[in-house]
């Protein structure tokens, strides 16, 4: 089967933008997504609403797992900045950095277990035919999601058409010290 990564990258980019987050209530937010997917996956994939709740539960509980994966990378990544840009040799940087290298690189292992048991529950609650649609539906739902997030950005100062969240070339980061 096709891996269904793909729809599954909307919750990190929800959790990458706390800004979009902030907007709407954590408890009013779960309640749509959940009843969108439920509904999504009954009239799209043709799953009985028994069905379609499991799943969407399940999806609800990788969601909160992989957000808290991404907010500790997300930290992780701040520490590293923080690291890189201050004051330091390059081999003083590389003694404080390596540590938590360390623990980036089991984060995202676990970001890939985490998605790959997820896929693998969703699989065993599924038809084959409803696996297959699910697939073709995913890059629709996936659409559907980016465009409201997008929205919702887009009327942020700064975060509208041709900006980007994140640091600009280079992760702004520099080599050397100040």
């Amino acid at each position: 089967m096709s891996r269904l990564s793909p729809a599954f990258l909307i919750p990190a980019m929800i959790a990458a933008a706390p800004v979009a987050r902030a907007q709407v209530q954590p408890m009013a937010e779960g309640r749509l997504l959940f009843q969108f997917r439920v509904q999504h996956l009954e009239q799209n994939v043709g799953l009985t609403e028994d069905q379609a709740r499991a799943v969407a539960e399940r999806w609800a509980r990788f969601d909160r797992d992989l957000f808290e994966k991404t907010r500790q990378i997300r930290d992780l990544r701040a520490q590293f900045n923080d690291i890189l840009m201050g004051p330091g040799t390059e081999d003083e940087k590389n003694a404080r950095v390596k540590p938590l290298l360390d623990q980036f690189v089991a984060l995202r292992h676990q970001q890939v277990n985490l998605r790959m048991q997820f896929e693998e529950d969703i699989r065993t609650r599924l038809s084959p035919a409803q696996q297959v649609r699910l697939i073709l539906q995913v890059d629709e739902m996936q659409r559907r999601m980016l465009e409201v997030l997008r929205q919702g950005l887009g009327n942020r100062p700064g975060m509208g058409p041709g900006n980007r969240l994140g640091p600009g070339p280079g992760g702004g980061m520099r080599r050397g010290g100040r």
